[in-house]
């Protein structure tokens, strides 16, 4: 047995120096003793990884970065050091666990990952993701053990939407064939196994080739064609990929340049950026080296980025398309919608063209919502200067569909397949189209337009949507009208009270009443002519069909094609049209009463009579009376004559409208006897009518004039 002091060296040989826990190899032996000192409780392995843990320490430093690992180690330990457990710090950010089944079962581990620190005066969170391994074959080495859990925890690096997974078999087959393929890579490259495959871009508008995306292919000998989808995420965990794709955008230069040394067309064409490409502080010189090598206009080499790009570290992807720009490229965003972007991004990030992804149109002919979502994003991203390009177009109707909502480009197999490069050439050859940049005279538009349209938090987007009063922005096109954005109080100013605000959708894609949008039309047009503010006055319909009264005021922004936008604000009048017209109906009964006696007017809805004008001292203006039952009520007194069905009519809108609509000028009139004795007869002539009003509003009244002669 060796001294104190030798059995000291050899536990600090066994302990993390940074963290103060294990290190991998104190991890394995006190696992292993472990194991075999507690045979009857059931384990499981814990395998973390601090996600984009680079970040931290090229952002804050390497003190930063050491303070992170600390964090996650001290929880470990204020989790586990109570526990028949085990924990370690594998390497640089990788921890390991082994702790009794039951406590994952638990679930409390599940945000152990979950880091918060402070730097420079801010708190910074940071997440982890985690690989379980349950112990079942304890025959197994415990870095065989491991290595299932750090297997595990691969399939959930890269998604921020699962925190952790369980290790399954079929992972294991899965790391055996991405070691095969990582040593088959030189090979490969050396060989020139790699091909690059060209899909044709098409002018959404007519289907001619306007541009081509670079994509790549493994034909492995032996095996045919390998898919991207296998290969692309092995290369983007080992770091090949970045061999991959200086190799892919050489070819793609060398064709350009082959074409223009020929004097043949040549059309842009777009190279894919990986995602880990932009923790490579020399990526934006890399790819300007490499056209510069060739000698190609910058304008023939588009860049595409992905959005998963942008959701890993936005500051790195600013930082990379702002000197993208400065180099001349356009830049393409790829793959929109996909996963974690929206119009906010769109706004912070400065690039020029927006490609969607066509999940959109998974359910085209089913969800009517798919095309409303898509129809918006294509209009935002024409009013964000953004150019758009529609990937996966499959069928003419879905082309059509997108040429109707002024998609820029189209791309799919309704057009074109991706194509091997001489079959590429071959059909530049046959078209012998002229490329043609479409990117020229987009207006600018202010910033609270920008900031709105994407539903941003800046201080421009909070007064738009915060402003007191209804604000909202119009779309015209050629012979459409639309609202297209709204603040809170558009709908306030509409509803009153009547409704909870509190999940307000700023979007609207509401189509409007045709009589209000022939109004508003009108107005816009004025607007855009005179470059003066407009006025009108609507007739509302609300969703729930209510009717009421808006002011409104319209001025121009701008125009994109045959798109113009307009500011519109608006005010409740309803109250005040109301007592106009109440007025103009007071004053039109005050008329009729030179040649009636009394004036009603009649309410279908609620069976009541309110009294506009009177002759009679004992009947007043506004008294309400219920008019269903008084031809019931007295019967016994009333002679009608040959009118036997007045009364039904009478209490019958539907059937008082058949009488006027029938009738030569618009009126039904009936003439009855009451009697109240045989020396008190009084003829009476009544006239049924209907005004409309203003607002489209009928009114129906009833006029009565009384023969006190009769005896």
């Amino acid at each position: 047995m060796g001294n104190a002091k030798d059995e000291g060296q050899e536990y600090n040989c066994l302990i993390d120096e940074l963290t103060g826990i294990y290190n991998r190899q104190g991890f394995y032996e006190h696992t292993e003793k472990l194991l075999k000192e507690n045979p009857n409780i059931s384990f499981c392995l814990m395998y973390w990884n601090v996600r984009k843990f680079k970040v931290v320490n090229d952002l804050f430093g390497r003190e930063s970065g050491d303070k992170v690992l600390k964090y996650l180690a001290n929880s470990l330990k204020k989790e586990f050091g109570n526990v028949t457990a085990s924990y370690g710090r594998f390497e640089s950010d990788n921890f390991i666990c082994c702790v009794p089944e039951e406590i994952i079962q638990k679930g409390k581990w599940v945000h152990l990952g979950d880091i918060s620190f402070d730097a420079e005066g801010s708190e910074y969170h940071f997440y982890s993701c985690c690989g379980l391994y349950k112990i079942i074959n304890r025959e197994l080495t415990i870095a065989n053990m491991v290595d299932r859990a750090r297997v595990a925890m691969e399939t959930v690096k890269n998604n921020y939407l699962k925190p952790y997974a369980w290790y399954e078999e079929s992972m294991w087959g899965s790391m055996v064939e991405e070691q095969k393929m990582n040593s088959a890579f030189r090979k490969a490259i050396a060989e020139n196994q790699f091909k690059v495959y060209y899909q044709p871009l098409c002018r959404a508008t007519d289907g001619i080739i306007t541009g081509a995306e670079a994509l790549v292919r493994w034909e492995k000998p032996g095996e045919g064609l390998v898919s991207p989808g296998k290969f692309i995420p092995v290369f983007e965990k080992n770091g090949l990929i970045s061999v991959l794709d200086r190799y892919v955008w050489s070819e793609v230069c060398r064709f350009q340049k082959k074409r223009l040394d020929q004097g043949l067309e040549v059309v842009p064409v777009s190279i894919n950026v990986s995602r880990v490409e932009f923790y490579n502080p020399n990526l934006c010189e890399d790819i300007r080296n490499i056209v510069q090598k060739y000698d190609i206009p910058t304008d023939l080499i588009k860049i595409e980025i992905t959005e998963s790009a942008y959701a890993d570290d936005p500051t790195l992807v600013q930082e990379a398309v702002r000197k993208l720009h400065e180099y001349g490229f356009v830049v393409l965003m790829d793959d929109f919608g996909s996963g974690y972007s929206s119009l906010n991004t769109l706004k912070d990030l400065p690039i020029d063209v927006l490609k969607i992804d066509m999940k959109f149109m998974d359910s085209f002919d089913k969800n009517q919502k798919a095309a409303v979502i898509l129809e918006a994003v294509i209009r935002m991203a024409k009013w964000m200067k953004l150019r758009t390009v529609a990937e996966g177009v499959e069928t003419k109707k879905e082309w059509e569909y997108l040429r109707s909502m002024e998609c820029d480009v189209v791309q799919g197999y309704y057009f074109y397949r991706p194509m091997p490069e001489a079959d590429f050439e071959k059909l530049l050859n046959q078209t012998g189209i002229k490329y043609v940049d479409n990117d020229k005279d987009i207006p600018e538009l202010d910033d609270v337009i920008l900031d709105a349209f994407s539903h941003g938090n800046s201080k421009e987007s909070m007064i738009f949507y915060s402003m007191l009063g209804g604000m909202g922005m119009l779309e015209m096109t050629e012979d459409n009208l639309e609202i297209i954005q709204a603040n809170r109080g558009y709908y306030e100013v509409i509803y009153g009270n009547e409704k909870d605000f509190s999940g307000f959708s700023k979007t609207m894609n509401r189509q409007l009443r045709e009589s209000d949008k022939a109004v508003l039309m009108e107005k816009c047009i004025a607007a855009k002519d005179t470059d003066e503010m407009q006025y009108a006055q609507i007739h509302f319909l609300r969703e729930d069909g209510k009717y009421i009264w808006l002011s409104a005021k319209i001025r121009y922004i701008g125009s994109r094609g045959k798109r113009s936008l307009f500011y519109l604000a608006i005010d409740n009048i309803d109250d005040i049209k109301k007592a106009e017209q109440d007025k103009y109906l007071l004053d039109y009964s005050a008329a009729l009463v030179k040649a009636f006696d009394k004036v009603y007017r009649m309410d279908y809805d609620t069976g009541m009579v309110e009294v506009l004008h009177s002759g009679e001292a004992s009947m007043k203006v506004k008294e309400m009376y219920y008019f269903r039952n008084f031809f019931e009520k007295f019967h016994n007194n009333i002679d009608w004559g040959d009118q036997k069905n007045a009364v039904k009519i009478i209490n019958n809108k539907e059937l008082l409208d058949k009488e006027l609509q029938e009738s030569k000028n618009g009126s039904y009139s009936v003439h009855y006897k009451v009697i109240k004795s045989e020396i008190n007869i009084r003829e009476v002539s009544a006239l049924f009518f209907k005004v409309e009003l203003q607002n489209g509003r009928e009114e129906y009244l009833c006029c009565i004039k009384v023969d006190r002669a009769k005896a």
